[in-house]
């Protein structure tokens, strides 16, 4: 008989406040999910920070041993020549007294 409810009121009742109840806590669930999920993104985004700056340290590290490796290995007259280059003046001289013909010939009369 189809209008014919052979169920136990009780148990109709406690399916019912079961169902409320699961109905009830769903926001709650999302919210924890939710927070968890931000956790755990800042978390692998500070792994990520931690493992590219370990990355560069280990460059540093190699790039500082290469340049040893070229600094020792240089003979006596490429380090001199080396140290001439990068302490000499005559190529600032240089530079000066081009500056100066071109400002004598551009009517300036002298350097800036």
């Amino acid at each position: 008989m189809p209008g014919d409810s052979s169920f136990d009121p009780k148990i109709t009742e406690g399916l019912a406040v079961g169902n409320l109840k699961s109905i009830a806590e769903q926001p709650a669930l999302l919210s924890h999910l939710a927070a968890f999920n931000a956790v755990l993104n800042n978390n692998l985004a500070n792994h990520n920070a931690v493992s590219n700056q370990q990355s560069l340290n280990k460059l540093g590290v190699v790039i500082t041993a290469k340049s040893a490796r070229v600094v020792e290995g240089l003979l006596p007259l490429e380090a001199k020549a080396s140290s001439d280059f990068v302490t000499s003046s005559e190529l600032a001289a240089q530079i000066a007294d081009l500056k100066a013909t071109i400002a004598s010939f551009s009517g300036g009369g002298g350097t800036k």
